[in-house]
């Protein structure tokens, strides 16, 4: 995480007002810049000469009723405070200690005001700095939770998130004369997209232009927990998965998931390890069971042959969504038929050459609930919703920043790379940014 010296953040984790995620990141961020150390250390020194002058004050005692209706207040002067603070962000560090200052020596003033007739006693002040209250979250957007579609299925598959009609996604035609449809897409993605992403709305403060974002290049900046071939399982894998859609009811998530063993069988021109060639991947769905199929992102235009043979080098891995919309009774008792309707087929040669090798296998299970799906999976559909968002796709559904960085921080697992976290720290800065223009 990178942080400036006006960032709010500070403030709140001087005051211990952060969870433990986000005080754990920004204690990453303080540990290697010594200005952040001192302007931590500067903001909890005004805060307890703040308090403790506050604290030497004689305070009377107020009668129950009145207190309590005090304290009813304040919480709410809180409440408000903080959501203004997660609102507006920047530049709050000293307002925020200020506030507070303000509130109880108002609370103050008003317990003069109310008190009894009778003098009181000063209560006894004890020297010991109370811990300032977590401030609540804030007030949360609309759940991410199934709604209708705000589209129709198409025969053939349904249209990409590319903006262009005439650029529709690779994988969104059907093969004439087949009985079954087929979609490809490429394997060697890069993730160029999701850096720019991460550079606009952190270190620039907007948000991109929708043409500017590639969602599989987002999905694909990401490591995932991936099983590596077996012994004798050549080298490459690959898996399917289905899962409830968490942005439109009735539809299903596909992931298919490719990964490429460790080690080496060849060097190639540029010192990479490749251990597959001509390696090329195709999705076939039967349109007895599935109605409308959506490649999400790989926007391009068609072609007869969409994927071509690549080179896979170790350690490689891929991830591919897809947004279906089951036929008849595909879709109930959890999608059994749904499952069995697709098929993945891998085909590659090694990298010495020789004949062509073949992986086919079909989703792992039926579709279950997207809260029971691995974090990886579900990882993996929060980064593409968040590209649909700032798409603007008409296939978004009921996808809000509130509900992707809920999802993502519910998906964070084995974070060893810390990949996930800044991801989630991407999305609570898009949150407040304007759509670009």
């Amino acid at each position: 995480m990178k942080l400036s010296k006006d960032n709010w953040l500070l403030t709140a984790y001087a005051l211990g007002e952060l969870g433990a995620v986000e005080s754990g990141e920004v204690e990453s961020a303080i540990l290697a810049d010594e200005s952040l150390r001192a302007e931590v250390e500067a903001i909890r020194v005004l805060a307890g000469e703040l308090e403790g002058e506050l604290a030497a004050e004689p305070m009377p005692r107020l009668p129950a009723p009145s207190r309590a209706g005090l304290e009813r207040r304040a919480e709410e002067l809180d409440r408000a405070e903080a959501a203004r603070a997660l609102r507006w962000g920047r530049g709050l560090r000293w307002v925020a200690v200020a506030a507070a200052a303000i509130l109880v020596a108002g609370a103050a003033g008003m317990w003069i005001l109310l008190r009894p007739g009778t003098p009181v006693a000063p209560p006894i002040v004890k020297n010991e700095i109370t811990p300032a209250p977590t401030p609540p979250s804030p007030v949360p957007g609309p759940k991410l939770v199934p709604t209708p579609s705000p589209y129709e299925p198409y025969k053939t598959g349904t249209p990409s998130d590319f903006y262009e009609p005439s650029q529709p996604s690779v994988g969104s035609a059907a093969v004439p004369g087949a009985g079954q449809q087929r979609s490809t897409f490429g394997l060697n993605v890069a993730d160029a997209s999701c850096r720019y992403v991460r550079q606009l709305i952190l270190e620039e403060g907007r948000r991109p232009e929708p043409s500017d974002v590639r969602i599989e290049e987002m999905i694909n900046h990401f490591r995932y927990d991936y099983a590596y071939p077996g012994e004798g399982d050549g080298p490459l894998s690959v898996r399917a998965d289905l899962a409830q859609c968490p942005w439109s009811a009735g539809h299903v998530l596909l992931r298919v998931a490719i990964q490429a063993r460790a080690g080496a069988a060849q060097a190639g021109a540029k010192g990479a390890e490749i251990v597959a060639g001509d390696a090329r991947v195709g999705v076939s769905f039967d349109p007895a069971a599935v109605a409308g199929w959506r490649l999400i992102g790989y926007d391009g235009p068609m072609c007869e042959e969409a994927a071509h043979g690549e080179q896979i080098a170790a350690d490689w891995q891929v991830t591919a969504l897809y947004e279906l919309v089951p036929a008849g009774k595909a879709g109930e008792s959890g999608g059994a038929a749904l499952a069995a309707a697709c098929t993945v087929r891998l085909e590659y040669k090694l990298p010495d050459g020789g004949r062509v090798r073949q992986v086919a296998v079909s989703p792992v299970g039926p579709a279950g609930r997207f809260e029971d799906a691995s974090d990886d999976f579900r990882f993996a559909a929060t980064v593409a919703g968040f590209g649909m968002i700032l798409r603007n796709s008409p296939y978004k559904g009921t996808c809000t920043f509130e509900g992707m960085l809920k999802q993502a921080q519910s998906a964070m697992g084995d974070d060893r790379l810390g990949q996930r976290s800044e991801f989630a720290q991407v999305l609570r800065e898009a949150t407040g940014l304007p759509p670009a223009e």
